[in-house]
């Protein structure tokens, strides 16, 4: 148990050591057939944090690889998925009640569609 502690307490710029799930749904079934998502990714912790619970951009784009049509993020924080969508040519519609954290959010969408690719670019629009 005290092993236990000390593995899993949190560290100054790194994630806990523990899983995190994502969930996602469908407007209806999905064919079994084609893309499907990895068991489990791995991502290093960014350098740079823009929220207390922020995610590796790449590691959302491998989550968006499987994904078709807009991508809804209720919770979008600093706009991390908002990022990998711009990346992978979807079309993204995030809210954040958080005024601080929509101003970030905002700043890092603009600067990844001033920086994505036409297609991108059309997608976000």
């Amino acid at each position: 148990m005290g092993r236990a502690r000390t593995l899993c307490r949190p560290q100054l710029g790194r994630y806990r050591n523990q899983a995190e799930f994502a969930v996602w749904g469908t407007n209806g079934a999905r064919p079994l057939a084609g893309k499907v998502a990895p068991g489990v990714i791995r991502e290093p912790v960014p350098k740079i944090k823009h929220h207390i619970a922020g995610k590796p951009v790449e590691l959302m784009a491998q989550l968006m690889a499987v994904m078709e049509g807009p991508i809804l993020d209720p919770f979008m924080g600093s706009g991390t998925v908002g990022v990998a969508c711009l990346q992978r040519g979807l079309p993204y519609i995030g809210i954040e009640v958080e005024p601080a954290y929509l101003e970030v959010a905002c700043r890092r969408l603009e600067g990844a569609l001033n920086g994505a690719s036409g297609e991108a670019q059309t997608a976000a629009i």
